[in-house]
């Protein structure tokens, strides 16, 4: 009789585990199951992006009152109201309501939602603090922001509150990556987080001998509030925190206030916004190098301890030396040119060159997009043919979970190292590979994992190209804005083509094109596969 309680206590104890991931469930005293209303979780989650985004409109509003910018003042402070009293009637329309099957339980939907509205709700101060700007080209110029792509419309010298506000939308979409990563990609194992677990393929879970269930139930929905709550908790404190001691640096570098504060958030959320006409100093570039560096792993971060399985120390982080390796590569390339072709200048010039180089080529790696000023700004870092460098680093991208796009390190460290033993096959046909269990899992799974992501990424880099091609632009040029697009590096038009090319000259098909390339670049392409094939 005891060994049947224990047998029948074991059971309890399974279903129990198994309702906290899949349904809320409760249990009478003799064992039988009872289904519990759950509350909407997914509105809620809604309402907390939308009352969010109407408090950070306030800090253009007070800068706008502040440069006596009453007009542009008032348009943000009505619209924070505005967006402040849509997101109280949806609450209040939402608190009660149970919780529908299959509403807002995958992550694709609950990110391509905010993605879709958000920036719509973004662009309405935009269309009454610009004069004559369409609601169209408020979007795109939002949605660039949100996505920390950088990319605008808006030419010439614009008021600072608008660059603020900018800034302020790509600093707070930063802020949501990194949180929705941890929160909603990493019990999935997507987005690159399976390469750095070591769970290469879709987490499952056995119900019943012989039954596997996938990770993307309805009930699911439950948990998404209290993940984000608990990544937000931890995350937050040390984005803000780096956010505040680089604005501090900037400012005792030289820079005015409020041009460090918006330099602060570009490089934070590795969105590359700049206001028209600032150049910054290499004191200035140094700092903000420094603070580059955490786009490139996500074990820099707060957390990072139950996303990767590697105990490693953050030295021999593969992801950083692969970073490293790539700046190291480009510099040497450089001395070596200016060994055999010195040209006019000294040493102090040929180390101003040096660091110009180095810093662009980590700022177009981390997709961010910053341009040294050392050694003569956009005209002489990476200029003509070179500018393609720039692509091929913005197509790495960054670290798996972090801010920055593109491919991301790990996928590429991974499809690497999987060469290097097919190479090293060759020559011992009959060699058995060490390395040990996690870079073994790496190169198999891992490698399989960055090849079916690299063709879906080259797949949609063709389709986006040829649909700018059909839109009326040429083939350099579609295929320069669909890869700053899809890697959400704005500003690498500006540099990688033969000319400087510009997001403003764009026509209203080729806006509404490239919008949904930042979309794709930013979900993560995966994401929309698992929607599309459970599998």
């Amino acid at each position: 009789m005891g060994r049947v309680n224990a047998n029948e206590r074991d059971t309890r104890k399974a279903a129990v585990g198994h309702s906290d991931a899949c349904r809320a469930q409760r249990y009478d005293r003799k064992g039988h199951r009872v289904s519990m209303q759950r509350k909407a979780q997914g509105p809620l989650i809604m309402v907390a992006l939308i009352g969010v985004t109407a408090m950070a409109m306030l800090l253009p509003a007070a800068v706008g009152f502040t440069l006596r910018e009453h007009a542009l003042a008032r348009a943000f402070l009505y619209s924070a109201a505005l967006l402040g009293s849509l997101a109280g009637m949806i609450y209040l329309a939402a608190r009660a309501n149970p919780s529908r099957d299959g509403a807002l339980s995958h992550p694709f939907s609950i990110l391509t939602l905010a993605y879709l509205l958000l920036p719509a709700l973004m662009a309405v101060p935009l269309t009454e603090a610009i004069p004559g700007m369409r609601f169209g080209d408020a979007w795109f110029e939002m949605l660039s922001a949100f996505t920390t792509t950088g990319a605008s419309l808006l030419e010439g010298t614009t008021s600072r509150s608008v660059d603020l506000w900018r800034a302020t939308v790509a600093w707070g979409g930063g802020l949501f990556v990194v949180v929705c990563v941890m929160a909603l990609l990493v019990p999935f194992n997507l987005g690159g987080v399976e390469l750095l677990r070591g769970q290469i393929g879709g987490a499952m879970r056995v119900t019943e001998p012989g039954q596997a269930q996938t990770n993307f139930q309805e009930s699911d929905e439950s948990r998404n509030l209290q993940r984000l709550r608990d990544q937000v908790s931890v995350i937050a404190p040390a984005y803000l925190g780096i956010t505040l001691v680089l604005w501090v640096g900037l400012s005792m570098a030289g820079n005015p206030p409020l041009v460090a504060l918006m330099l602060a958030m570009s490089t934070l959320s590795t969105s590359g916004i700049v206001p028209v006409g600032v150049s910054t100093s290499v004191p200035s570039e140094i700092l903000i190098a420094l603070v580059l560096v955490f786009a490139l792993s996500r074990r820099l971060w707060p957390g990072a301890r139950a996303l990767s399985a590697d105990q490693s120390p953050k030295r021999q982080d593969p992801e950083l030396m692969l970073a490293a390796v790539i700046v190291a590569l480009i510099v040497l390339a450089l001395v070596l040119h200016a060994l055999i072709r010195p040209g006019p200048g000294g040493f102090v010039t040929h180390l101003a060159d040096i660091w110009a180089h180095g810093f662009t080529a980590l700022s177009f790696l981390t997709t961010t997009g910053f341009v040294s000023s050392a050694s003569g700004g956009l005209s002489q870092v990476f200029s003509g043919p070179a500018g393609l460098m720039l692509m091929g680093l913005a197509l790495f991208g960054g670290g798996v979970a972090t801010t920055a796009g593109g491919l991301k390190l790990m996928r590429v460290f991974a499809l690497g190292w999987q060469a290097r033993r097919e190479v090293s096959k060759l020559v011992y046909p009959d060699s058995v590979g060490g390395d040990g269990p996690r870079l073994r899992s790496l190169r198999r799974e891992g490698a399989f994992a960055a090849w079916l992501f690299l063709m879906i990424f080259i797949f949609a880099l063709t389709s986006l190209t040829a649909g700018l091609t059909l839109a009326g632009l040429t083939l350099e040029k579609a295929a320069v804005f669909a890869v700053a697009a899809l890697t959400t590096t704005g500003p690498l038009p500006l540099i990688a083509a033969a000319e400087p090319l510009y997001w403003g000259e764009l026509g209203e098909g080729a806006k509404i094109l490239l919008g949904f390339g930042m979309l794709l670049g930013r979900l993560e392409l995966l994401l929309l596969l698992s929607v599309l094939w459970r599998r």
